[in-house]
């Protein structure tokens, strides 16, 4: 992955989780609601997703990735406590070996797509290497791509309503973009599901949201998605290098009481079923793959932190009770910010330390152009050195598309060079 000897150190910093909190405005908040065509189905006051082919140019130069790790001008601003608490009852045992440290900083972008929700079975792998090779240039390390999205293509139902067993096509489609993400020197935040599984509109029947619904609330039909396609999956892409994380949702607060979907002629389930399922998806991969790092794509920080008098949905504790599955937990936190949610939710306003996680927590989606009063060019190297662990615009072919991240990219890694050494 074009890492340098020194790596080690950067493996030395603590792992991180994802987040949860308080009730979040629908109408301020953000909902990259993307949408292959038009605003069917999207947040009306987020950003306007379109489908694409990429653009296949760039304008940077290749920066080498192979410098020194500088990563000890940084301090760490996790803490590395232990598993809260739980009154769930323990499921599964606890891990035998934990996961592979989270990187000090990982820096990257947001696909998130190349075709909508059905990049798998086929994907379009030379614009894949396009967005790659560019990242790579830019001193990108990390890129977070969309799987199944609303579940319009993947993972797929049997009548009876449970998962069908994960066709090889798939495995096959995933390990193509994986391999050409390792090739380019960079690797691949897996984002599993994304609160558009509950929409309006995207091409999504009824029938296929009320099966969505069915996997986040039943039993019995999530359990048939973790043996039959999480599990076999997670077990394919086992230790493969071009693989950084799994992210179990997008903004999955977006399909709550919280969020916007059922207003967008969706549905909704509780935050509740948000947390148990993500406990038993992450308990299923931290089975499948004991070194394999999962974090949650959570809307704002309101979500995903105590202070201010908010909740913390995806504390170790708050998982734990919610699925009872001990490995059910995060390893760094991820977090999304746009102005429209609020400058109390400002990872530009507030250190990462002001947020007290107790986990690594990597901004998963946030506008490389000036925001709260910090420049474009700026908006990387200010997470940086304000005890950010990563961060990864969106979005590389929408909304603020590349190469509007490329400078503030190259601008960090001149800065700190270390950050090349991820992951």
């Amino acid at each position: 992955m074009h890492t340098t000897l020194r790596i080690v150190l950067l493996l030395l910093a603590a792992i991180p989780v994802a987040c949860g909190g308080a009730p979040v405005d629908s109408s301020a908040g953000k909902g990259p609601g993307p949408s292959p065509s038009s605003s069917s189905g999207s947040n009306p006051n987020g950003p306007s997703v379109g489908a694409g082919s990429a653009s296949g140019t760039s304008s940077g130069s290749d920066l080498d990735g192979s410098s020194v790790d500088d990563s000890s001008d940084r301090s760490d601003s996790s803490s590395s406590s232990g598993p809260g608490s739980s009154s769930g009852a323990a499921l599964d045992a606890a891990p035998d070996s934990p996961a592979t440290p989270a990187c000090s900083f990982a820096s990257g972008l947001n696909v998130a797509w190349v075709n909508f929700a059905s990049d798998v079975p086929n994907p379009d792998l030379a614009t894949f290497k396009t967005i790659f090779k560019n990242t790579y240039a830019a001193g990108g390390r990390i890129v977070r791509w969309w799987f199944h999205t609303n579940g319009t293509v993947t993972p797929g139902y049997m009548s009876d309503g449970t998962v069908e067993p994960i066709p090889q096509a798939h495995i096959d489609g995933v390990t193509s973009i994986l391999d050409a993400a390792h090739a380019a020197g960079v690797a691949i935040d897996l984002s599993l599901w994304s609160f558009d599984m509950l929409q309006g509109g995207e091409g999504i029947t009824a029938a296929l949201r009320t099966k969505n619904q069915n996997l986040l609330t039943q039993d019995s039909i999530r359990q048939s998605y973790i043996q039959n396609y999480l599990t076999p999956l997670v077990t394919a892409l086992k230790g493969h290098p071009g693989l950084y994380s799994y992210e179990i949702f997008n903004e999955p607060e977006g399909m709550t009481q919280y969020g916007w979907t059922a207003g967008n002629g969706g549905a909704q389930v509780d935050e509740s079923y948000i947390q148990k399922s993500l406990n038993w998806f992450a308990a299923a991969i931290h089975s499948a793959d004991p070194s394999a790092l999962v974090t949650n794509g959570s809307q704002v920080f309101q979500y995903c932190s105590n202070v201010n008098g908010n909740k913390n949905f995806y504390s170790d504790a708050a998982l734990r009770s919610a699925g009872g599955k001990e490995k059910g937990t995060l390893d760094f936190y991820e977090v999304h910010y746009y102005t429209s949610n609020g400058t109390s939710n400002s990872c530009f306003t507030h250190p990462a330390s002001y947020w007290g996680l107790d986990k690594k927590v990597v901004m998963g989606e946030f506008y490389a152009a000036t925001t709260d009063g910090i420049s474009q060019d700026e908006t990387y190297s200010y997470l940086y050195t304000n005890g950010y662990d990563g961060a990864w615009a969106w979005a590389y072919e929408s909304d603020q598309p590349w190469p509007s991240m490329q400078v503030p990219m190259q601008d960090l890694y001149a800065a700190h060079p270390g950050v090349g050494a991820c992951p």
